[in-house]
């Protein structure tokens, strides 16, 4: 079985707006996010401040989001989650004790 490999660039930087004194910025990385067969991986950049991260997806750009991961301690996720022929939106937030930032700005994988 041959698999599709595809890496969607992602335009502009998803960044964080932090609530109840979270501060600093989370970013996706430049290639954010990588579709592999039924795989989407997420790769985003440290925080500062921030012990984990929550990950969101929709089907539909600007949500409803839907969290997938919660208490991420890396800086990656591979969501296995996904089907055939359709695009997802990510989003994600940093999370510090109770605090959790606002959404990033979305990316959109799509899947073949």
């Amino acid at each position: 079985m041959k698999q599709l490999f595809a890496t969607f660039m992602v335009l502009g930087c998803l960044s964080f707006g932090f609530a109840q004194g979270l501060p600093g910025n989370v970013t996706l990385s430049g290639s954010a996010i990588t579709v592999t067969g039924h795989s989407v991986t997420v790769t985003w950049n440290t925080s500062p401040n921030a012990s984990s991260y929550n990950l969101y997806r929709a089907t539909a750009s600007g949500g409803p989001y839907v969290q997938v991961a919660p208490g991420i301690t890396v800086t990656t996720y591979s969501d296995t989650q996904v089907g055939h022929s359709q695009t997802l939106y990510y989003v994600a937030t940093a999370v510090n004790g109770n605090s959790e930032s606002g959404y990033s700005n979305e990316a959109a994988a799509v899947i073949p």
